[in-house]
């Protein structure tokens, strides 16, 4: 019996017009987003680590989960579908197409995330799509695709906790990623308590600057 990938209300259904140009939401700390792998590794240290799924087989697949240094995290797919992942030889992808791709950061010392992201259709051939990225920090970000040499990186002032890319098409098409790049960059997120204090310590500066101005 062959196994084939859910198109149930696909969407192929909707008509949506691709962005040529990067639209970026983000708070005042989101920190930095690249769009190629070497500017990327140049402002992350030297723990990150690189996963190219070469464990991924064609199929239905429940979710993963990795460790890989000092870094964990697991792949699941979310949307509300419950029908999971669905990955071809080398490549994460999600069953069904109104799924999104989600990363759970489970070890607690993530702030510096890349990886190759683009849009697939039911056979996993490449399509043409908007891909939107979002960082639990609220960073969004939403770029044409046209294949899996498309790269987005970031690396934000906040520890991230979770991560989801999301593929729209006018043809229909499944979200899928290759080489995530998970790790930590050069500058390392000050806890909140640090934040706190630092606010204090200007809201200080303010008052002397008054008083001698006074």
């Amino acid at each position: 019996m062959n196994v084939v990938r859910d198109c149930t209300m696909n969407v192929l259904t909707k008509s949506i017009g691709l962005l040529a140009l990067t639209t970026i939401t983000a708070p005042a700390l989101a920190g930095v987003v690249y769009t190629d792998t070497v500017s990327f590794l140049n402002d992350a240290d030297a723990g990150i680590s690189l996963n190219t799924f070469d464990d991924a087989v064609y199929g239905a697949s429940p979710d993963l989960s990795y460790t890989i240094g000092a870094f964990s995290y697991e792949i699941s797919a979310g949307g509300g579908y419950g029908t999971g992942l669905f990955n071809d030889t080398g490549i994460i992808s999600t069953q069904n197409s109104n799924d999104h791709l989600l990363i759970t950061f489970t070890s607690g010392n993530v702030n510096a995330v890349g990886g190759n992201f683009w849009g697939t259709e039911i056979g996993f051939a490449t399509v043409l799509a908007q891909i939107t990225i979002t960082l639990s920090d609220g960073t969004d970000v939403t770029f044409d695709s046209v294949g899996p040499s498309v790269f987005r990186g970031f690396s934000t002032d906040t520890f991230i906790t979770s991560m989801t890319i999301e593929a729209k098409s006018a043809t229909g098409a499944w979200a899928t990623m290759d080489n995530l790049y998970v790790g930590s960059a050069a500058v390392v997120p000050l806890p909140p308590a640090a934040w706190a204090g630092l606010a204090m310590l200007g809201l200080l500066g303010g008052a002397h600057a008054r008083r001698r101005h006074a």
